[in-house]
């Protein structure tokens, strides 16, 4: 199994998201933890869905008093990072598999 499905897998446990559906599908899984975070961000006050839209570096909204805007740019943001994440876990997975032998 794929080290990073293992990491997921971990990250959605922690926020309650049901995966049963996703299988092994890496996509479907990153989608629902996104959407998770979103539906927990849905009842906050609009500060506290504009600083996690900050700490995360979401692309800002040019209407920033718009929540369902905040709260896209969140999910999307969300999605950005746990690929980008993927990727680094996955080059390191290639660079250690890849490690050449020394016959010195």
């Amino acid at each position: 199994m794929n080290g990073y499905l293992k990491v997921l897998q971990e990250k959605a446990k922690k926020i309650n998201v049901n995966i049963e559906d996703c299988s092994y599908d890496k996509e479907c899984i990153t989608n629902l933890i996104a959407a998770k975070v979103r539906a927990n961000l849905e009842h906050e006050e609009l500060s506290v869905i504009k600083e996690k839209a900050v700490i995360i570096e979401a692309i800002i909204p040019t209407n920033k008093e718009d929540k369902i805007a905040l709260l896209d740019a969140i999910e999307e943001r969300i999605k950005e990072i746990l690929k980008e994440e993927n990727e680094r876990f996955t080059s390191i997975e290639l660079q250690e598999n890849f490690i050449p032998l020394d016959f010195g």
